[in-house]
């Protein structure tokens, strides 16, 4: 790309007109003659055209091979404003569109906005959109020559978890079963580690959860709780705790409500409740066919 290609190609990104760019230092007409490399402009013309275009100057005079770095400086402020302010998103797209060929830092920033997007669709109920996040998360993570351990180790926290739901819900990059060496350590972590624990008759984990997680005063210390009950077969006590979290003046988000869904099943159907087994069954299947749309 040429120095009048540049110039036109961050003058239409800008949505400006020739006249607009031009100003009252350079005719219209030599700003096209510019453009269409008909015209070398002088200095102090690319001088002024980097002024008004808001780039450094560098950018308009640099290699083709440098055009990446330049491109990169000019969009890195307000990549990390997008992150700073939580605007994943914004973020993300902004990485994407200023650097089509990312280095190590933006791959870094890539990675954690899509473990950050995932983690937020999971928890709203698109988890299959989430299994596509977390992927190019561990693929860009991987990429970088920067460590980023953690981002493998909440991948992985939230992939058994969904295995949990459904075994269509699975990684396309970690292989099965295998745990890297860094283990992911915050309240949902222990959560499904406890659940892991409970599925092998092993209380302890879901015993001391409390102790080990204080601050987590909510749907997990809660769910574990019952989870015991309904372990040491006080199926009565357990179906009446998750009743009360249904009518609880919190709503559930669609991830718990289908956990208690699960329960309330199993509860129903061990005290001879088949009517509420069958309500609870029904419920459950259509909410998972809803958190299965790939959405």
């Amino acid at each position: 790309m040429n120095i009048g290609e540049k110039i036109r190609s961050l003058r239409v990104a800008k949505l400006m007109t020739q006249s607009e760019l031009a100003g009252n230092q350079i005719t219209r007409n030599m700003l096209s003659c510019i453009e269409n490399g008909s015209a070398q402009p002088s200095l102090s013309t690319i001088l002024y055209i980097a002024g008004r275009l808001n780039v450094p100057v560098g950018f308009l005079l640099a290699e083709e091979g440098d055009e990446i770095v330049y491109q990169k400086m000019n969009s890195l402020a307000n990549i990390k404003r997008a992150y700073r302010a939580g605007d994943l998103s914004g973020c993300r797209s902004l990485c994407l569109s200023s650097c089509p060929e990312p280095d190590d830092e933006i791959r870094l920033l890539l990675a954690n906005c899509d473990l950050g997007i995932a983690e937020d669709a999971f928890w709203k109920g698109r988890i299959r959109f989430a299994c596509r996040f977390f992927d190019e998360a561990l693929l860009y993570a991987g990429e970088t020559l920067y460590p980023a351990p953690h981002i493998r180790a909440r991948a992985e926290v939230y992939f058994r978890y969904m295995q949990r739901i459904s075994s269509t819900l699975y990684s396309d990059v970690l292989d099965d079963g295998e745990r890297g060496e860094v283990v992911c350590r915050n309240a949902f972590s222990g959560y499904v580690e406890a659940l892991e624990a409970l599925d092998r008759e092993e209380l302890q984990p879901a015993m001391s959860y409390p102790r080990s997680f204080p601050d987590e005063r909510g749907f997990f210390t809660t769910h574990l709780g019952i989870r015991l009950l309904m372990g040491q077969s006080a199926y009565p006590e357990a179906k009446n705790e998750l009743l009360a979290l249904l009518q609880s003046d919190t709503p559930l988000n669609e991830i718990s409500l289908y956990a208690v869904l699960c329960d309330l099943e199993i509860c129903c159907r061990e005290t001879e409740d088949f009517k509420g087994a069958y309500r609870y069954t029904n419920e459950k299947v259509q909410l998972l066919e809803q958190l299965l749309k790939d959405n």
